[in-house]
């Protein structure tokens, strides 16, 4: 019977996993078999666009055996692709650099809970709202105007 020998958390880009030396020092000495796990996790996300940084999971056994959790990437991540901004604001109490469009946090958190499993059962208005609190605290201003879904009704920006 194998047991649990260690949990790590990597990040990985989508359907790009290639034996290196930065997957090696996490592998290596847990005794996983580099080839084994990109060969696995390419397949389970050559549905996915390859510059996608996944959050990975990965759980060693005794027997060197491994299974892993995908995530999605962090939301900062998204914010940056949506804004096409490198840095957010220090100041986010007064200095709003850009605006987000209410349309854009709302399939950002249809991403998120279709894909974390841990985000599976949380009603999709409170991911939006988790999002929303993440753009204030970035310096990101959500953008209220537009048409909202009629599945959700969000919250005012004071």
């Amino acid at each position: 019977m194998s047991f649990l020998k260690s949990k790590i958390n990597l990040r990985v880009l989508a359907a790009a996993a290639k034996p290196n030396p930065r997957l090696g020092q996490a592998l290596g000495p847990l005794g996983i078999n580099m080839a084994a796990f990109c060969k696995e996790f390419n397949e389970k996300t050559q549905h996915i666009r390859n510059d996608v940084p996944l959050r990975v999971i990965l759980f060693a056994y005794s027997d060197r055996s491994f299974k892993f959790i995908l995530k999605p990437p962090e939301t900062t991540w998204f914010l940056r692709r949506a804004t096409a901004t490198e840095y957010f604001s220090g100041d986010c109490k007064y200095d709003y650099p850009k605006d987000v469009s209410i349309k854009v946090i709302y399939e950002i958190a249809k991403i998120k809970q279709e894909m974390d499993p841990h985000l599976q059962n949380v009603p999709l208005k409170s991911i939006v709202q988790m999002i929303i609190d993440q753009c204030k605290s970035c310096g990101l201003k959500p953008d209220f105007d537009v048409k909202v879904p009629p599945a959700i009704k969000v919250p005012t920006f004071t």
